[in-house]
């Protein structure tokens, strides 16, 4: 069934019961044979007849509404395809390195795109496949102690590492350790270090805050011999943002126009996929130690506060990255029923309930199963994969369906809306293939549905990879999301693809609009789906969104140029992120309003909060819309 039915029949049984008191009120002598009143239906069997034909007539204005995003929903496909596709299970994972045993001295790198494979859940047959979305490089290197602190006292003449105009409040002081107790000098190459925030959502989300928006510097050395030792410090973007760049998206890739489209989509379904920060800078200071520790302190311009009794090294996880529920896989030989021109996809029919749909890449076609192989491509794709004409092409269309059959048992019972796809056969007018095909493969994306929510994760044994690498496990320290549907049904297809384009009212604040913020909130809320109360709240915390002209400098390493952009301000109230710090939603924001300006311009983007004031304010970015 349709989740959307219910909502369907609600509004056409409350149109039912107007028009029935509205002719009541008209014709009081027949309304009196129908037992109509004012204000009531008094028979029984009349309230039933109401309500049957609005079961019917709901159904037929699901499908009415349904024709129209005939037009759009091909636009989508070919514009953003990734919101016509289900938004598949996320995860963080972490890669444990092998505590004895040989290493290379560069660090074993796990490129992005490995796929790992989970164990089977209790009561089912298949296991789960996730896709990384970043590389990363192993080394036999462990966090032994973190911690918070206030303003480190044994570092002489901390004043010669903090730029003028800034001081040190507080630092964050992270010991490493090697597993195989090598040298830190010997792990060559080691000039970047990636740390996932790995506590609870709330002190993972204020750390994460934290770190990046007051860092000043990085000192790294021996550790107890900070006073009397070398010191090696790094000053300039001594932390850096990971897991925000086009190449590390766990979607499918999108223009670098529309990647801050991307980000909103994937914050809004795991927000812990950010959540980290990279040290840089540190080779010059760890090729001067000899022993099996070091230690870096993060110079920080806060005071830490209370983080600093919650925060331990059980919050703090080396080689990491965000993975994916969504795999390639070349199907089997699917059947085709004759003289059907929609045909579902089951890409895998002796497991009909694990797998799903994401997207297809291409088809190809037999009419017999000793005949030829015809290929299709997608009739609805971006101009830059579009080879020339063609005679044979297939589309997609997609349903929805809550099923109450088929519900996963997860300690307790919750449905789950599937996203059934549909293929069609079609020529270059889009009229139905004639050939007679009725076998049918396919090269496409493919998902495990809700099977990753019934994943019992251990946090240190719970992924799997075929080939050798230096570890000895994998585990999530993110348990899996929730898959969702696609964003563009009905009309939220219509709303997405105009939010594509640009449109400075979206900052509103400055049209007299009756509630702050309801332009960007507008735009938030096509990312969100109903049940998720708690992004929602997040959204509806926005209480201001303005947008002023600046002057600034401008980024690169040009000579001293000044130019003319666009000032973002958004003010969000916490209370509606229960206690979760709207950094990352900030983060998230900063990219995606720089698609609103032309490559001649640029951003720069402040987040405030009613309770605390200031959080953070970015430099300028260029913007990221084409000119011509």
């Amino acid at each position: 069934m349709d989740p959307r039915l219910l909502d369907y029949y609600s509004h056409e049984l409350l149109y039912m019961h107007e028009l029935a008191l509205e002719f009541a009120e008209q014709h009081p002598k027949i309304a009196r044979r129908l037992n109509l009143h004012a204000g009531e239906i008094g028979d029984p069997y009349v309230e039933r007849l109401l309500q049957s034909s609005a079961f019917v007539t709901a159904r037929m204005q699901m499908r009415l509404d349904d024709a129209f995003p005939g037009f759009i929903l091909p636009l989508l496909q070919t514009v953003y395809a990734n919101y016509t596709c289900p938004t598949p299970s996320m995860a963080v994972a972490r890669l444990l390195p092998r505590a004895r045993g040989k290493h290379a001295a560069n660090g074993t790198v796990v490129p992005r795109g490995t796929i790992f494979t989970s164990r089977v859940p209790d009561g089912e047959c298949t296991a789960c496949e996730f896709r990384s979305s970043q590389d990363v490089a192993l080394y036999p290197l462990e966090i032994v102690q973190a911690r918070l602190t206030g303003i480190p006292p044994d570092i002489p003449a901390l004043d010669r590492f903090v730029p003028a105009g800034r001081a040190v409040q507080g630092a964050l002081r992270l010991r490493l350790r090697t597993t195989n107790g090598a040298p830190i000098a010997s792990l060559d190459g080691l000039d970047r270090l990636p740390v996932y925030l790995c506590g609870d959502e709330a002190n993972a989300s204020h750390l994460f805050e934290l770190v990046h928006a007051a860092v000043v510097a990085s000192v790294a050395g021996v550790p107890g011999q900070f006073a009397t030792g070398s010191l090696h410090a790094v000053t300039r973007k001594a932390v850096v943002h990971d897991a925000l760049e086009p190449q590390q998206s766990l979607l499918p890739a999108v223009p670098d126009r529309f990647h801050g489209h991307n980000l909103l989509q994937e914050y809004f379904a795991c927000p812990a996929r950010f959540w980290f920060f990279t040290l840089t800078g540190l080779s010059k200071g760890l090729a001067g130690i000899d022993g099996s520790e070091a230690e870096i302190v993060i110079l920080l311009e806060r005071p830490v506060d209370k983080l600093a009794e919650a925060v331990d090294a059980a919050h703090f996880a080396l080689f990491c990255t965000p993975v994916i529920n969504l795999f390639p896989r070349r199907t089997g030989r699917l059947d085709l029923a004759p003289a059907v021109q929609s045909h579902q996809l089951v890409p895998v029919p002796s497991a009909p309930h694990d797998y799903d749909v994401h997207s297809v890449e291409t088809a190809w076609g037999q009419v017999s199963e000793e005949s030829e192989t015809f290929r299709f491509d997608p009739l609805h794709m971006p101009v830059d994969r579009y080879a020339g004409r063609n005679s044979r092409y297939f589309t997609i269309r997609r349903e929805l369906n809550r099923s109450e059959i088929d519900d996963r048992l997860y300690g307790t019972r919750r449905s789950f809306t599937e996203t059934r796809t549909f293929i069609s056969l079609v020529d270059h007018d889009e009229q139905p293939n004639t050939e007679g095909i009725r076998y049918l493969s396919l090269q496409a994306w493919l998902t495990n549905r809700d099977l990753p929510c019934a994943l019992t994760c251990d946090g240190s044994n719970d992924l799997f990879l075929d080939r050798s690498i230096p570890a000895d496990r994998i585990g999530l320290v993110r348990a899996p999301t929730t898959p969702q549907p696609p964003l563009a049904f009905g009309d939220r297809a219509w709303q997405l693809m105009a939010q594509l384009k640009l449109d400075y009212r979206m900052f509103d604040d400055h049209y007299d609009e009756a509630h702050p913020g309801e332009g960007v909130r507008r735009r938030l809320r096509l990312f969100v789906m109903p049940d998720a109360a708690m992004l929602g709240r997040q959204i509806e915390s926005l209480v201001r969104a303005q947008a002023t002209p600046v002057n600034r400098m401008l980024p690169g390493n040009s000579p001293i140029e000044f130019g003319r952009g666009i000032e973002c301000e958004f003010t969000f109230d916490e209370s509606g992120f229960g206690g979760v710090s709207p950094y990352t939603l900030g983060l998230v924001l900063e990219r995606y309003v720089a698609r609103h300006v032309s490559t001649h311009s640029f951003t720069t983007t402040v987040l405030r909060s009613t309770q605390r004031g200031p959080i953070a304010h970015w430099p300028p970015r260029m913007g990221t819309r084409g000119t011509a």
